[in-house]
């Protein structure tokens, strides 16, 4: 039964999720390119597996420990960049990213685990925790709007919309059936498989050329994903 502090607890989730870490990650985007700022906001998987461990008293096993170790470093090689044109611009966007991933991290493990074991669903969770994520951006967006500093295109609100719908919820959905059926700790470091298609957006998509340390940033993602799935 969701109790009146259960439905808060998952509001307060999902503000600080999907609010939260996605306008800390939107900044970074703005101020580094795609290939260091979305393998450092996606380290969530790391701190997702210390959140489950420290907040919710899970055991911690040694092998989602490793896989969470490799998606780390892998993340650090991808954000390796050495050339970057203006620094002025990207001084601070790592930082940013690195803070919207320790967010994300605590965010979806910690209120979304303690919501399902006291007898929530997955779906109640996910109402309660869109409705603050709503109401947390509708107020920021009101917000700009007084101040002079919000403007929109058809084009843009379509793609945002469809973002919304496959990122926000269906995919959130699917992680919270998940996060129901095993430990957060053993599924968290799945989640840094994000890096890889982030990378390979930003190459394919966005034309970005990214070091060539990037390699072994991709391996390390891939060897952390095969580790956890095959412990699994």
């Amino acid at each position: 039964m969701a109790t009146p502090k259960l439905l808060i607890i998952a509001v307060l989730g999902g503000t600080l999720d999907s609010f939260g870490g996605t306008l800390l990650h939107m900044i970074a985007l703005k101020r580094s390119p795609a290939h260091e700022a979305v393998p450092l906001s996606n380290t969530a998987p790391f701190w997702g597996v210390v959140a489950a461990v420290v907040f919710l008293g899970e055991s911690p096993q040694f092998t989602s420990f490793a896989a969470a170790v490799l998606v780390v470093l892998g993340a650090y090689f991808l954000a390796s960049n050495h050339d970057r044109s203006d620094k002025q611009t990207t001084r601070w966007g790592p930082w940013i990213a690195l803070a919207a991933g320790v967010l994300w991290g605590v965010a979806e493990i910690v209120p979304a685990k303690h919501c399902l074991t006291q007898g929530m669903t997955p779906l109640t969770y996910q109402l309660m925790a869109l409705t603050g994520s709503a109401t947390a951006w509708g107020v920021f967006a009101l917000s700009r709007y007084c101040l002079g500093g919000f403007s929109w295109s058809r084009r843009g609100m379509s793609i945002a919309t469809l973002t919304g719908f496959t990122n926000l919820f269906l995919g959130s959905v699917l992680w919270l059936f998940a996060l129901d059926r095993a430990p957060a700790n053993l599924i968290a470091p799945i989640r840094g498989l994000v890096v890889l298609f982030g990378f390979l957006a930003s190459v394919l998509i966005l034309k970005e050329r990214p070091s060539k340390r990037s390699a072994i940033g991709v391996l390390l993602i891939i060897a952390g994903v095969m580790l956890v799935s095959i412990a699994w």
